[in-house]
């Protein structure tokens, strides 16, 4: 009995004693796209100075066990930035979002291609490129086309220190006008910044609020409706986890200022940022060209429940812009800087208010079947000063946009079904005044006074389905109706002078078809068809003898192309490289006749090239050092653009470069980062030259750009992040055309086709975020 007791308490020793050894500390959690919300797979989760990891499954949960006590763990997967995260009391689950970085983007989520899927860019079958937060931090956030500039195949123009934006991809858009934007489509949070005429004006958005952009180049018309050259997804940036407030100033050369004031929530349940943002500069030019906006932002995510999220956005601008206007080649080269003098006669500018308000609904009804429906609307109003008169602008917009997803596994094969529609409804009030005077902006009589209701309506449909593990086909169309009901409230009872007229084009289909196919996770090929259209606007609707035309017909597009993306030498370096050919009929081209500008339709363009995107970390994850990132970058596109069949009143310019197009565009950089929290940044930038005239006699020249940053950014005391900054743009002090007015005659044959660029400027500033 004795020897059984010894035994006994010899084997609750040995138990007692192993006690530690069997115990297991557990976490658990969920990790997410920071901007999408969706579930991020394969995301490594690690003890923090331990060799303890796992990966998360296909739902982005994880369930992570170790040893010994931890207090918090660190995430970390390609295309995104690193987070350690500590852990909740009573082992909670943990809701852990990531913040994409500017290496490895191939791995990150797309959001903005708009059918619910959000796939990563590896597995998207478009030319696509995605701008990250890193990206938009690496310049003065205040001037968007100092970033946008930089992806492959897109030139943003700006006419004035910050209004009167142009953009163009591939070539297309620098035809249409330098007052604002059409044939691309523009959202922010999902929500249509483009009117239902097909234009666009970015003056009233805040570019320091953002977190993300995706860049689609090509029509995407299968989804979006009435495009042309593309489309541009703005996303809103998210705030951090917890609650925190947020300050910051810029201040630079010739007058700018900016401030910053928010509070941000982020938590399980909400995710809400508010920010107020005042903006001023005197400009460069030698008078009026100051600006003053004030803005007004509230963007917010609520996760009621697992299968509910209710998504607002609020934003709210006052506009006080005087400009300078353009200067004949005289003064661009002798006077720099000089205001042109009808410019400060007329004092030519614009103030305006420009309210929008989206609310968006996410309705889970099983794990592969949900819908997402947004209703917004728009209200603004400007008085703006112009050759040749004072005109009174009200926009009223109103729409809906409404998905359906379904992804069911039939067989073997997985797919993915999207069902949609889209609907665009603006009713605008436009009356121009006579100048009482040959000086001054004092009103006359009205000489218009239109109210143009246009509609937009966009229904969609969309099948892709994984033939193989590492293939997937894609099929698409989209039907698309425009309508444009035009009243003239001036003259009513001559209708042979009216320009009331009611016209609606005949419905457009525009179908795609796009195949991919991947390599070892690392390497992806695609090809795809696809076709677009964008309409002509109200005002290239009308006649001179007033009725609108019956006869002038939509742009079209039709768009092919082949690409790969992925990571070569050892993973070492990112590329993204897409190969074009578009063919637009249609163009709407101005013929003036009389006095009296009118369009018509007139025979087709062509756009061939490439868009190339290089960019690597030189410093390895497990490399010891100061150094976190050593990235450079290169950014190159090459567009032949060129008029096939137009022929015009002033000759056939048929074999001509398409006006306001670039053949060469190239951005190259370097971008260092320290652990302690220094970085720098330098950009190159080449803009190849862009002709002026149709018949090409005259062109812009071509530029250089170079830009720097430096700055530290870090936490202190685990609660306050700084970021303090400053930046020498245009270092050369190069002389350049920031923006081309197309086609101008004069009397006095000194046309002004150029809006100078900012010569060689400083700015510097602090951002400070303390988090509760």
């Amino acid at each position: 009995m004795k020897f059984f007791y010894t035994r006994l308490l010899l084997l609750a020793a040995i138990v007692l004693l192993s006690v530690p050894a069997w115990a297991q500390f557990t976490a658990t959690g969920t990790v997410l796209d920071q901007q999408s919300r969706q579930p991020l797979v394969g995301a490594v989760v690690i003890v923090p100075g331990q060799t303890t990891s796992v990966a998360t499954d296909a739902e982005g949960r994880f369930s992570l066990s170790a040893p010994t006590e931890f207090r918090a763990v660190r995430v970390q997967l390609l295309g995104y930035r690193p987070q350690e995260v500590a852990l909740k009391a009573a082992g909670t689950p943990l809701n852990i979002t990531l913040e994409p970085s500017n290496t490895g983007l191939s791995e990150v989520q797309v959001i903005g291609y708009g059918t619910g899927t959000e796939r990563k860019l590896l597995e998207t079958p478009a030319a696509l490129s995605i701008v990250t937060e890193p990206e938009l931090r690496r310049n003065n956030t205040i001037f968007l086309q100092n970033t946008l500039n930089q992806v492959p195949g897109v030139r943003m123009n700006v006419r004035s220190v910050a209004s009167q934006s142009n953009l163009v991809i591939r070539g297309i858009g620098g035809t249409y006008g330098r007052f604002g934007i059409r044939g691309i489509k523009l959202y922010q949070n999902g929500i249509p910044l483009s009117e239902a005429d097909g234009t666009t004006s970015l003056d009233d958005l805040d570019y320091t609020t953002l977190g993300r952009i995706e860049v689609i180049k090509g029509p995407a018309s299968t989804i979006y409706g009435a495009t042309l050259g593309g489309v541009v997804s703005f996303q809103t940036r998210k705030a951090a986890p917890g609650t925190s407030i947020q300050l910051g100033t810029t201040v630079g050369e010739y007058g700018l200022f900016r401030t910053n004031t928010g509070i941000g929530v982020g938590t399980d349940k909400v995710n809400l940022l508010v920010n107020y943002g005042h903006q001023e500069s005197r400009g460069f030019r030698d008078a009026h060209s100051n600006t003053r906006k004030d803005y007004v932002t509230v963007a917010g995510d609520f996760y009621v429940s697992d299968k509910q999220t209710v998504s607002i956005l609020g934003t709210y601008t006052n506009v006080h812009d005087n400009f300078a206007g353009e200067l004949d080649s005289t003064d661009f080269f002798t006077s720099y800087t000089k205001t042109a003098p009808a410019y400060t006669n007329r004092d030519i500018g614009v103030d305006a208010e420009i309210t929008r308000l989206g609310l968006t609904h996410t309705y889970r009804f099983a794990n592969n079947f949900a819908n997402t429906t947004t209703l917004f609307t728009s209200n603004s109003y400007s008085l703006s000063p112009a050759e040749p008169g004072y005109t009174h602008t009200q926009r009223g917009k109103r729409g809906v946009r409404s998905l359906f997803t379904y992804s069911p596994t039939l067989g073997s094969i997985a797919t993915h079904f999207a069902v949609g529609t889209e609907y665009l409804a603006n009713q605008d009030v436009n009356k121009r005044y006579t100048f009482s005077k040959t000086v001054g902006n004092e009103t006359g009589a009205p000489n218009v006074d239109q109210e143009v209701r246009s509609t937009q309506t966009n229904v969609f449909a969309q099948a892709e389905a994984n033939v193989t593990a590492h293939t997937t086909v894609t099929a698409g169309v989209s039907y698309n109706v425009v309508t444009y009901d035009i009243q003239d409230l001036l003259v009513r009872n001559n209708p042979a002078q009216s320009l009331t007229g009611y016209r609606q084009f005949k419905p457009t289909y525009t179908p795609r078809v796009a195949v991919l196919h991947s390599f070892s996770n690392l390497v992806s090929v695609f090809a795809q068809y696809s076709t677009g259209f964008s309409p002509p606007i109200s005002s290239q609707l009308s006649l001179p003898t007033g009725p609108v035309n019956p006869d002038l017909k939509p742009e079209t597009n039709d768009n092919f192309e082949l690409g790969s993306r992925g990571r070569a030498l050892r993973n070492l370096i990112d590329y993204d490289l897409t190969l074009f050919y578009m063919r637009v009929k249609n163009g709407l081209v101005a013929q003036t006749s009389g006095g009296v500008t009118y369009y018509v339709n007139s025979g087709a363009s062509e756009y061939k090239g490439l868009e190339l995107a290089l960019s690597g970390n030189l410093v390895r994850a497990e490399a010891a050092g100061q150094l976190r990132q050593l990235r450079p970058f290169v950014r190159y596109s090459y567009t032949d653009a060129e008029f096939k069949d137009y022929k015009g009143i002033l000759g056939d310019f048929a074999g001509k470069q398409v006006t306001g197009s670039f053949k060469n565009l190239f951005t190259g950089g370097l971008d260092v980062d320290t652990r302690f929290g220094a970085y720098l940044n330098l950009t190159a930038q080449y803009t190849d030259r862009t002709p002026m005239t149709d018949n090409n006699a005259r062109y812009a020249a071509a530029y250089w750009l170079l830009n720097s940053k430096i700055g530290v950014r870090n936490k202190l005391f685990g609660h306050l992040g700084y970021d303090v900054y400053a930046g020498l743009d245009n270092m050369a002090d190069v002389r350049y055309v920031a923006s081309v007015a197309l086609n101008q005659a004069t009397p006095a044959g000194k046309p002004t086709f150029y809006n100078p660029g900012m010569p060689r400027n400083w700015y510097a500033g602090a951002n400070l975020n303390y988090t509760f």
